[in-house]
């Protein structure tokens, strides 16, 4: 069996104004924007990744005050910017759906 854009629009119709979608989808790009430059700000002030800055700390490169506070900063810095870039790519795909 096929399904159709037409057949799913019409068994669920999307109370979304498209409008609207695209402001969010725009509100949201600005984040993303704004998180890339939080962990950008964070790879150049320490030369490295999270990863390799969290290994240094574990190696006693780094000390451990206040080396983990800035890791969990930039740890969660960088999963809003994953969960931003996966909520954009939905909201595009569902965009171009409406389309």
């Amino acid at each position: 069996m096929t399904v159709t854009a037409e057949k799913v629009i019409d068994s669920y119709p999307l109370q979304i104004d498209v409008k609207v979608l695209r402001s969010v989808l725009e509100d949201t790009r600005r984040q993303i924007a704004l998180y890339e430059g939080i962990v950008r700000d964070f790879e150049n002030q320490w030369g490295c990744d999270l990863t390799e800055f969290e290994k240094r700390i574990a190696g006693g490169e780094l000390p451990e005050h206040p080396s983990w506070e800035i890791s969990i900063e930039w740890g969660v810095a960088a999963d809003e910017l994953q969960k931003l870039q996966v909520i954009y790519r939905g909201l595009e795909w569902i965009l171009n759906f409406l389309s």
